[in-house]
């Protein structure tokens, strides 16, 4: 995984990040949804929604490889996975495990107590939760036409000490 550098969110970056999400979206999860939740979704990922939820304590990380965007994290509340998508041509490169790890790393920094991380997983990504350590935490729900499992990942002190 050489030259992959991931970065925070700088303003301006959201356009790349929407056309990102949106091309892996588009391909793995929309299938999955209802018009009502596809809908949803492309408002949730509008560049200016993007940009307005970094100034709500939100954090983006982004991965890029060979001056490419590979890959983006989203987190909220410093516990809750809200967007995590890496390109189709840099899947099962680790890159998603990467932002996860390192999203997780500033999480404990701005607070070493925290014990569980969470996420709602629409059916494409429970395969990848489940690789990052996360379980199910109950059926498979609708909000607003999505689709998603809730998922749970408890913090283990080694995973606490590795990241410090």
């Amino acid at each position: 995984m050489n030259n992959l550098i991931i970065t925070p969110y700088e303003e301006g970056f959201e356009y790349e990040i929407n056309q990102l999400i949106r091309k892996v979206y588009d391909e793995f999860v929309a299938p999955d949804y209802s018009d009502e939740g596809n809908q949803y979704f492309y408002e949730w990922i509008e560049p200016e929604n993007i940009a307005a939820r970094q100034k709500e304590n939100r954090n983006i990380l982004i991965a890029t490889l060979r001056n490419k965007l590979a890959g983006m994290i989203e987190i909220r509340q410093n516990s809750r996975i809200s967007l995590l998508f890496v390109d189709k041509s840099f899947h099962k490169q680790g890159i998603a495990r990467k932002l996860f790890d390192l999203a997780l790393k500033n999480s404990l920094l701005k607070d070493p107590d925290l014990k569980r991380y969470y996420v709602h997983a629409s059916p494409y990504s429970i395969p990848v939760y489940k690789k990052l350590g996360f379980i199910e935490m109950g059926n498979m729900m609708i909000q607003n036409g999505i689709k998603y499992l809730p998922m749970e990942m408890i913090i283990s002190q080694n995973q606490v000490d590795e990241k410090h």
